[in-house]
């Protein structure tokens, strides 16, 4: 019987990256009350994403997509409303978690490892 799991050191760079910083995201999302009252949703959505990435689970991986893209479209919608700077530095923060989760390697272990 596996054993369920927070964090998983043997996934590849990029989703071991993605699962920490969703993670991260997650409690900052919390401390910062960022997008509201769908911010408390969205925090529990990227932990959610983060623990089925840790646990090897297809719907992990689409839930921590999910999670990781909708701050992307909020920032990207919201962009004339908010300080340039820290748009432009929380949508690099978030990007690259989009950019880790859809890198080539993420999407074929993926594939192959999870279940």
């Amino acid at each position: 019987m596996q054993q369920m799991r927070l964090y998983n050191r043997s996934l590849p760079q990029m989703l071991n990256t993605a699962q920490l910083l969703l993670y991260l995201n997650a409690v900052l999302d919390l401390l910062f009350h960022f997008g509201g009252s769908l911010g408390i949703v969205l925090a529990l959505a990227e932990a959610a994403g983060a623990f089925g990435l840790a646990n090897e689970r297809k719907w992990g991986y689409w839930v921590a997509l999910a999670a990781a893209s909708l701050p992307v479209l909020l920032i990207i919608l919201n962009f004339g409303s908010l300080s340039y700077f820290s748009a432009i530095i929380t949508l690099l923060v978030r990007g690259v978690v989009v950019a880790f989760l859809i890198h080539p390697s993420s999407r074929a272990y993926k594939t192959i490892y999870f279940h």
